[in-house]
């Protein structure tokens, strides 16, 4: 049954939510998300301009009306991979045995290569005037390379976040970045994400010892810190190995290096070019390959042989990623095993877990990020406010989510209690991982997104391996790649 909140409830509503910023509740889905007296945060600070002391019969409207809810039974989340179903069912306090209250959890899961995650949840999208209640979209999940698409104002396929009842004050401890890769062309945030993506360069400290001798991640980065320093590196890797190791795998490790440095979008005004970072990443690869500082020219990332290269026997001093490609991938691929709770098992010598550490590396930059949105015409709506403010607000829940999954959390004051408390990750071999990337989390823009990027970076480590593996001339792999592109996107033209 659809029912609209009293005018006064949502004042006091508010209030509340300005004096305890993303606290817990235990509130049911189907009222609104009640803060726990004794949490505090950023938004404490503002509490004096909230109306707390008006007069309870007072109709006075909030600054901002919240979305009606529908009252649903079925919560439906579309996902790529289990990695925030995790995170959802271990840290949402109100979640237990599939359910919040008496509403279904139902994630919707279809995997990301290509287009197919985005194809599935446009069709659901598409229905969700017409769907049951039951199936209706209620929370969907972006990456950076496709967000600039479902935060758009024109396509309003996701709610204003201020609509669900989450302040500026709630994300005052987020980075900026975040929130402008999820605010639209209005200036209306759509979207929240738990984590900030900064990246690194992550190599094996005892090729460091044998190289550079040291595996100190300050000094090593005065070995690899400009792009003159860098290629000097590989050289020492390759000559003193008589080319058996190598400072990298493949060309595509560095490709977000230089793509997310552009000053420029792949498509502007309905063209698609190579942008300088590409022309860049194409060249820089070629001239690498060349010169012997790759293991495999024609080798991807997620490949089975570009994950044996961070095994203990790996013949590569160096990959580029953030916090999440730490967990995600070189995690296991280092030899270990993850136990129930979420530790890992590891045989000290005999794999390559602790082996590692981090540093900036020749430029900074971002790789990837997800943000979680709420599907216009969902009947959760308080329940998804309540769930988008605690995951991405609430700071023991972000510093639980850092700690537990060694994950760069959207949250600086998680973070600077994560660096307080000396947290540090094992497979870092007890490095600050946090103080290690603080300040280039810090540094990250996102202005360079367009609705096409998946597909442009996809399809040009696709198109690009002839050109490294000297089959094809750099003009024929940049003529393919386009040609690519255009044949899922039809209304662009090559520039």
């Amino acid at each position: 049954m659809k029912r609209k909140w009293l005018a006064i409830a949502l004042s006091m509503a508010l209030a509340v939510g300005m004096l305890s910023g993303c606290g817990d509740s235990n509130e049911e889905a189907t009222t609104a998300p009640a803060a726990d007296e004794g949490s505090s945060d950023a938004g404490s600070a503002d509490a004096g301009s909230a109306d707390a002391g008006s007069d309870e019969g007072s109709a006075e409207e909030p600054a901002v009306e919240l979305l009606e809810d529908g009252g649903g039974k079925v919560l439906n989340i579309y996902v790529w991979n289990d990695e925030w179903k995790t995170r959802f069912e271990k840290y949402y306090p109100d979640y237990k045995d599939g359910k919040v209250g008496d509403v279904t959890v139902n994630f919707i899961q279809n995997a990301n290569e290509g287009s197919n995650y985005q194809d599935k949840l446009d069709e659901a999208l598409s229905k969700q005037e017409s769907a049951s209640a039951d199936d209706k979209v209620d929370i969907f999940l972006a990456e950076a390379d496709y967000i600039d698409k479902y935060k758009s104002a024109a396509a309003d396929l996701a709610v204003p976040v201020e609509q669900l009842g989450i302040t500026d004050a709630d994300m005052a401890e987020m980075y900026d970045y975040t929130r402008q890769a999820a605010t639209d062309e209005n200036g209306v945030q759509r979207g929240v994400s738990w984590q900030a993506c900064a990246a690194g360069m992550i190599y094996r400290r005892s090729k460091a010892k044998k190289y550079f001798g040291t595996d100190d991640p300050a000094e090593v980065q005065n070995f690899v810190s400009d792009w003159d320093k860098f290629k000097e590196a590989c050289e020492k890797i390759r000559t003193e190995s008589k080319g058996k190791e190598y400072m990298l795998f493949g060309p595509d490790d560095m490709q977000r290096i230089f793509t997310n440095n552009d000053s420029t979008k792949f498509v502007n005004d309905g063209v698609l070019a190579a942008t300088p970072g590409l022309n860049d990443w194409a060249d820089t690869m070629k001239e690498y390959c060349d010169a012997g500082y790759i293991q495999d020219p024609a080798g991807g990332l997620w490949s089975e042989e570009w994950g044996k290269a961070q095994s203990n026997d790996g013949k590569v001093f160096a990959f580029f990623g953030p916090a999440w490609y730490i967990y995600f991938c070189m995690t296991g691929y280092s030899g270990a095993s993850q136990k129930d709770d979420g530790t890992w098992v590891h045989k000290d010598g005999k794999d390559s877990y602790g082996d590692w550490a981090l540093c900036q590396g020749p430029q900074s930059f971002n790789w990837g990020g997800t943000w979680i949105l709420a599907a216009k015409g969902t009947d959760n709506a308080a329940l998804v406010g309540d769930i988008m403010k605690k995951m991405t607000c609430d700071q023991d829940i972000l510093y639980n989510i850092s700690k537990d999954n060694q994950d760069y959390v959207n949250g600086k004051a998680a973070c600077d209690k994560l660096i307080a408390d000396g947290i540090t990750s094992d497979f870092l071999g007890g490095q600050d991982l946090i103080s290690s990337l603080k300040e280039a989390a810090e540094a990250v823009s996102m202005t360079n997104l367009s609705p096409y990027d998946q597909q442009c970076i996809e399809n040009s480590q696709a198109q690009f391996k002839d050109f490294f593996t000297g089959k094809v001339s750099k003009e024929d792999a940049t003529k393919k790649w386009q040609d690519e592109v255009i044949k899922a996107f039809p209304n662009l033209t090559a520039g």
